[in-house]
């Protein structure tokens, strides 16, 4: 059983209305860290568990390498995150965080907790916790179907002449890379 064409259209309207309030609230939040563009947090928490490659980290953020390497060498430069060499490969090399990226991480957690639970002041606790089993269920929805959207695309463009552009987080200034870590 699916839901009804007006269904998916009301959601979709409420969807993307809360991700131009989030991209409206990132672009004019204060900065935690004067160096760090926001756009670089997810990668400083799939970090959290431990160290990996570049290509790992750019897999979970849904982002290529190239833009995930900048982003990188902006948060070696502040020392949030450190290369190193990778024990399996002494060819590559693996990012870790650093003690004070580990800090950066706390305060933006704690901050966006704090931020959270003001503006849901008036929920109670069954209410944001349906919340977050519906919002799970969706990011994992999100995910299974991400590859079979981008191929039915590619192909009706296809299919009319035109050459399909896949979207990414370079082109699409709304995208917002979600993984299990993104904070």
């Amino acid at each position: 059983m699916g839901i009804t064409h007006e269904t998916a259209s009301q959601l979709s309207m409420s969807l993307v209305r809360v991700m131009k309030l989030f991209t409206s609230m990132r672009q004019h939040a204060p900065r935690l860290h004067p160096g760090v563009d926001a756009t670089a947090y997810p990668i400083l928490f799939n970090l959290v568990d431990g160290p990996l490659r570049v290509s790992a980290v750019a897999d979970c953020v849904h982002s290529d390498v190239s833009t995930v390497s900048r982003q990188v060498s902006a948060l070696v430069s502040h020392s949030l995150v450190e290369k190193l060499p990778d024990p399996d490969d002494g060819r590559a090399t693996i990012l870790s965080l650093t003690v004070t990226g580990k800090e950066l991480l706390d305060r933006l957690t704690a901050q966006r907790s704090e931020w959270f639970r003001t503006m849901l002041h008036d929920w109670d606790a069954a209410e944001a916790e349906a919340f977050i089993v519906s919002l799970d269920r969706f990011a994992v929805a999100c995910e299974a179907s991400r590859e079979t959207i981008f191929k039915k695309y590619a192909e009706a463009m296809s299919a009319v002449g035109v050459s399909p552009v896949t979207p990414s987080a370079d082109t699409d200034s709304t995208a917002s890379p979600v993984t299990s870590k993104e904070q």
